[in-house]
């Protein structure tokens, strides 16, 4: 008699515990809440659900680009330097993504955070032959408006101009998970 109450007790903690766990889910709406995305999508801001805000940098080849110049694609925004060990790992993926998918749906804008960007910046491009668009940011004005303390680290704009996913740390964009959480971004927009 005294394992069989145990016994019960257990499944009985079990249940309770598992109820709790659902009852508080279900009642906290998550960064990637459709209702969160609602009423934060006109207020800029670095976090997941809010307009992503505006920036203007050079490319490589001195033309000034802005993030606003890629509204209606889905812009994988991700910050960068040359001395950094696992954005040169993941770089060759971008390249391999950035091919994968029509410039109507999808853009990667790779922004440098070198200090001095045009010799270094420009040789690791064409040594790797990159043909995403990098833009410099030689000031930190871009890194640090969004609050970045790791490179890399990449932020996903949808086509609307929202923040959907800040990622820290390299990630293989050549994998069936990327392809397949992209696909997804592209086909909801």
């Amino acid at each position: 008699m005294g394992r069989l109450f145990f016994k019960r007790k257990r499944i009985s903690a079990f249940l309770f515990a598992f109820l709790l766990i659902f009852l508080v889910s279900a009642c906290t709406q998550t960064e990637n809440s459709p209702a969160i995305n609602k009423v934060n999508a006109t207020i800029e801001g670095i976090q997941v659900g809010f307009l992503a805000p505006e920036f203007k940098l050079k490319t490589l080849g001195g033309v000034e680009a802005a993030l606003s110049d890629y509204r209606g694609k889905i812009v994988l925004v991700n910050f960068w330097a040359t001395w950094c060990g696992p954005c040169k790992a993941e770089m060759p993926s971008m390249e391999a993504l950035y091919k994968s998918y029509p410039r109507e749906d999808f853009e990667i804008l790779a922004i440098s955070i070198d200090i001095d960007p045009n010799a270094p910046v420009e040789q690791f491009i064409a040594d790797f032959g990159f043909t995403f668009p990098v833009l410099l940011d030689d000031t930190f004005e871009v890194n640090d408006q969004y609050q970045v303390r790791v490179v890399p680290t990449s932020v996903v704009v949808n086509r609307l101009g929202v923040i959907t996913h800040r990622l820290l740390g390299a990630k293989d964009w050549n994998d069936p998970d990327s392809k397949l959480f992209l696909e997804k971004l592209i086909a909801e927009s």
